[in-house]
């Protein structure tokens, strides 16, 4: 019992602090970089051959359109309330979608898959990106980046990343 005391104070502690971080942050951060698995996966994994995908229904069936986008859940996902929350995109496109290029990203982007983690092992079972791949996208993200705004511009952002 005590220790699910100590658990919703930690929780409840955490939110408090998240929100008085969105309140004091909402015009600071310029962008919102997401590394992940399902819980954040926008739809990366809708590119590559596996069978962990949900751009079927009921999938997305909250989501702007009704249309499922390759996030497991039927709607947004927390790293989109979050970044709506910093007055960015009310969602954060997938870096694999062919719908969006680096202009579309230069606010956010999530580089997640559904089904993948720290272990190499985890992600070869469903053939899935693995971390390490999710790291090299951001690699290849920054260059492209650098290249569309220039480095001034790059210099000055600073963007929010999110891990799941």
């Amino acid at each position: 019992m005590e220790s699910s005391h100590t658990l919703l104070a930690a929780v409840l502690l955490w939110l408090h602090l998240f929100l008085i971080l969105i309140v004091t942050a909402r015009a600071k951060v310029p962008a919102i970089i997401v590394f992940g698995d399902s819980s954040v996966d926008a739809g990366n994994n809708n590119q590559v051959p596996t069978i962990a995908r949900s751009n079927f229904r009921p999938y997305g069936r909250d989501f702007y359109g009704g249309k499922p986008t390759g996030r497991f859940c039927n709607g947004r996902l927390a790293t989109d309330f979050i970044s709506e929350a910093f007055g960015l995109w009310p969602f954060v496109p997938a870096y694999l979608d062919p719908a969006y290029n680096i202009s579309d990203f230069a606010v956010g982007v999530t580089f997640a898959s559904a089904g993948t983690g720290y272990d190499n092992a985890t992600s070869d079972v469903l053939g899935v990106i693995p971390l390490w791949r999710e790291l090299e996208y951001y690699k290849d993200y920054q260059k492209r980046l650098r290249a569309y705004l220039g480095d001034g511009r790059l210099l000055t952002l600073s963007p929010m990343h999110s891990t799941s």
